[in-house]
């Protein structure tokens, strides 16, 4: 027959569940939301437009081409906090300003030193949507943003942490640099540089115009559609895409560690490329008419398949293959230290 339980015990479980039900109920915090909204505008020949914002500020940015020798700007900023004056007070705050000088527009958010948001569970958003002329040169400078940016534009700088970033339509040189920064960029031509951590890359239709395309990351996926130039692309833990390229002249360099590297050369010229990878595979896809030396090697353990390209061999055994396709005219190295795989293909 059961126990019945004690007086004693019911009473402890009866004061554990109200001690429960307490605790559940401190960590319900009432708060409330505010949003502020603020415009502001310059007209003039403008050659460059600055955006600089706080490191204890965040939010979105969508920048894009308006009229020319017109800036404007729509700033939405939204608080929470413990009440509603609390949440206004916040988003007094935020200042805005928009200035002109030697054709240059700067548009500046500024922020107390130590705001009061700062270590709360309280937030702060700055929302701006902003109109430039195009084909000018943009440079931002922020933390903690997400951004869309549309040009037409000479040229495009982006510092920014913490966010996503997407750039369209640059004419010249593209610069993006920043930690946990997710970063796509499209229809780009000259110099582009991506540099950023624990994030990934893609970048569609890049013309760098007899300069390079430099993209880095650490933990984070890279995806190339549609390339002509010299690439430089470089992850490590996690797989390399590239699709639709044509390298010519200078050296290419792609570069992972234990995860895949996948590429598909259209065109190729007068050029080398380097691809190196440890403990994961490499498939490569080339122009049947492909004139190139070739350097394929694997770790102990590891393969070389080749099918579609006819190659003349001057090295072979399990582990390397050294050859000529056509005329040798560019070099190709491909690389895998430890157990892994090498896939040659020409189509």
């Amino acid at each position: 027959m059961r126990a019945k339980p004690t007086k004693c015990c019911s009473l402890f479980i009866a004061i554990l569940i109200l001690v429960s039900i307490h605790s559940l109920s401190t960590v319900t915090i009432a708060s409330d939301e505010y949003t502020r909204t603020a415009k502001a505008n310059t007209s003039g020949e403008v050659t460059e437009f600055l955006l600089t914002g706080p490191s204890n500020l965040g939010g979105s940015l969508t920048l894009q081409v308006g009229e020319e020798d017109q800036c404007s700007v729509d700033l939405e900023c939204w608080g929470r906090a413990r009440n509603l004056k609390m949440a206004k007070e916040f988003t007094e705050l935020v200042e805005m300003h928009l200035e002109t000088e030697d054709r240059v527009v700067t548009l500046s958010l500024t922020t107390p030193r130590k705001a009061p948001w700062e270590g709360t569970d309280y937030a702060i958003k700055a929302n701006l949507e902003v109109y430039v002329p195009p084909d000018i040169a943009v440079e931002i400078r922020t933390k903690y943003f997400d951004m869309e940016i549309s040009g037409p534009f000479r040229r495009v700088g982006v510092r920014n942490s913490y966010g996503e970033v997407q750039v369209m339509d640059v004419a010249e040189e593209t610069t993006i640099d920043g930690s946990y920064t997710k970063v796509e960029a499209e229809n780009i031509r000259g110099e582009l540089d991506i540099e950023t951590t624990y994030n990934s890359i893609r970048v569609e239709d890049v013309d760098t115009k007899g300069g390079e395309a430099f993209l880095k990351t650490t933990y984070g996926e890279i995806e190339v559609v549609n390339l002509v130039g010299t690439l430089d692309a470089s992850t490590e833990y996690d797989p390399i895409h590239c699709s639709g390229l044509s390298l010519s002249g200078g050296e290419n360099r792609i570069e992972t560690v234990y995860s895949k590297i996948e590429l598909e050369i259209e065109q190729m010229e007068d050029c080398g490329l380097s691809v190196s990878n440890s403990y994961g595979n490499i498939d490569l896809t080339v122009p049947d008419d492909l004139s190139a030396h070739l350097s394929l090697s694997v770790g102990r353990g590891g393969t070389i398949n080749t099918r579609g390209i006819l190659i003349k061999p001057l090295v072979l055994d399990k582990t390397r293959l050294e050859g000529v396709c056509g005329e040798g005219d560019s070099k190709i190295g491909l690389q895998v230290e430890g157990i892994g795989k090498i896939l040659l293909e020409g189509r």
